[in-house]
């Protein structure tokens, strides 16, 4: 992580789907606009991810890398860019 990112830790909120908001907290890590972000599924599935997390009955979480950050979608809402 570079001097110019900062971590972010987001909860999402009911009507908000996963894929918003880990690239909108990755956006505020970086400090500039969501648009200018590479597709997130250069990165991981959004499908498969939005299932894992969504539909889990279970505690637990998805780590990845997205724009040079870890960033960690867990089942409890929380999404968090390093």
């Amino acid at each position: 992580m570079s001097n110019s990112t900062r971590s972010v830790t987001a909860t999402r909120v009911a009507d908000q789907s996963v894929v918003s908001a880990i690239v909108e907290a990755v956006a505020a890590a970086e400090g500039r606009p969501i648009r200018s972000l590479p597709p997130l599924a250069h990165s991981i599935n959004p499908d498969a991810l939005t299932a894992c997390i969504v539909d889990s009955n279970t505690d637990g979480h998805v780590a990845f890398d997205y724009c040079d950050h870890r960033v960690v979608v867990h089942t409890d809402r929380t999404v968090t860019v390093d």
